[in-house]
């Protein structure tokens, strides 16, 4: 009996995220937030990533990485670096977070663009999921108890800052693990769009 080894690559799914990462003085406050959360309250509900606002999260086979990457040069290539405003604190009850405002065509951007990503980015059982509501996380998984002793505090809890948003991060991880890792930067380079035809042409 001949065995036969097969030439063909795995075919991996991944998770994808699209994110806006914070510049170096945010980055750090938002991290002493989670420091003090963690050591304050000892649940182990603060998240240790680095923080960012998650603007898509997908899932996708890795096959398809040099489309998506080509597609969100692209898109990132038509927006104009804004400015992203931090006030307050706010929860959605299993959640704390910091609140995130911005500014710029960011938003209008990437909803003109929707329908035309989505071919790409959908995978059977797992819709894309554009994020309606930015914002930079604190703590997750909190149970109703939890919550209510700590937003009481939080909720009073002053907090203003800003930073310049100019590029988007795509991070993967294969499904399945924990860890992501960097695709690509997109640099934000508000070209004036093309009025005829389609972005993704």
């Amino acid at each position: 009996m001949k065995t036969v080894f097969s030439l063909t690559p795995a075919i991996h799914c991944c998770d994808y995220l699209l994110i806006i990462e914070p510049t170096g003085p945010v980055q750090k406050q938002i991290h002493a937030f989670k420091e003090y959360f963690r050591k304050s309250y000892r649940y182990p509900n603060a998240i240790v990533s680095k923080a960012h606002i998650t603007v898509l999260k997908f899932r996708q086979y890795e096959t398809f990485e040099k489309q998506l990457i080509r597609h969100f040069k692209k898109l990132a290539a038509y927006i104009t670096p804004f400015d992203i405003v931090l006030h307050g604190f706010g929860s959605f009850g299993h959640t704390l977070y910091v609140d995130v405002r911005t500014t710029g065509d960011f938003i209008d951007v990437l909803s003109q663009h929707r329908n035309e990503l989505r071919p790409l980015l959908k995978s059977e059982g797992f819709p894309p999921h554009f994020v309606s509501k930015f914002h930079m996380t604190i703590a997750r998984n909190l149970t109703p108890l939890q919550h209510d002793i700590i937003w009481p505090s939080w909720n009073r809890t002053k907090y203003y800052d800003r930073f310049l948003a100019d590029h988007m991060v795509l991070l993967k991880r294969r499904c399945g693990t924990l860890s992501y890792s960097v695709v690509q930067k997109f640099p934000f380079q508000a070209i004036p769009p093309v009025k005829q035809g389609r972005l993704f042409a």
